[in-house]
């Protein structure tokens, strides 16, 4: 019988997919991640464009470029989608989580470990810096090795304790299928992104399209799946 894939995995999939093209063929990869954009304005009920929120990083990145040139302009902006995506997904993690019953798993404590993984990406990425993102210069205050070496130990620590409790979950069949399917996948693609690619222009291209895929609706049909989907909420 024919089944759909969980609402996180496909999202996921797009994102890896776009991030492998842009390792073999940036411009190919920037039509997918335009086609993504184009998808997800139409889906919009409404094309209005919160610009109140877009004028603080904007601001930010035009005074630093105006004291350190355009690649510290590029980095400003290059941080400020790392820390929007994150906090976008951890709102999708606090909301998954209400809407299976367990707001114990939405609270700050509880989801603390979230921001880990997209914390160690950021290190990593200032440590290496410079980097070049599509053509444009890309620098970050260059980090000592202690710096990714202390958030990548913080990011191994709580992902393993939030998988033992995941784990322990599953084990008494507790566990909450949506939000640790979500989490697993945001741990994942901060990682592959930023803190395992070599090439952080894949990795903004992948972030760019995992974001997008789920403003999208991306889903894929699959053969061979007996269980139900995961219940859109």
């Amino acid at each position: 019988m024919t089944g759909r894939l969980p609402d996180t995995l496909a999202p996921f999939a797009v994102a890896m997919a776009a991030g492998g093209v842009a390792l073999i063929a940036p411009p190919a990869a920037l039509l997918v991640v335009a086609m993504l954009g184009a998808h997800a304005l139409m889906r919009r009920e409404t094309s209005r464009v919160d610009l109140v929120s877009l004028a603080g990083p904007a601001f930010a990145a035009l005074i630093v470029g105006a004291f350190v040139g355009l690649a510290g302009a590029i980095g400003v902006l290059f941080v400020w989608r790392l820390v929007a995506d994150a906090r976008w997904s951890i709102t999708e993690a606090q909301r998954l989580a209400h809407a299976a019953g367990r707001p114990l798993e939405a609270t700050w404590k509880s989801l603390a470990h979230a921001w880990a993984t997209p914390l160690y990406g950021l290190a990593l990425v200032a440590y290496t810096a410079p980097h070049m993102i599509a053509g444009l210069p890309l620098d970050l205050p260059h980090a000592p090795f202690l710096i990714p070496l202390a958030f990548g130990i913080i990011a191994a620590g709580s992902i393993f304790d939030w998988a033992l409790r995941r784990a322990a979950d599953w084990r008494l069949g507790e566990l909450a299928p949506a939000p640790a399917l979500h989490l697993l996948t945001h741990h994942a693609i901060f990682l592959l992104a930023f803190g395992l690619m070599l090439d952080v222009s894949a990795g903004v291209i992948a972030l760019m399209a995992w974001r997008l895929a789920h403003a999208s609706g991306v889903r894929f049909q699959v053969s061979g799946v007996s269980a139900p989907p995961i219940a859109d909420t």
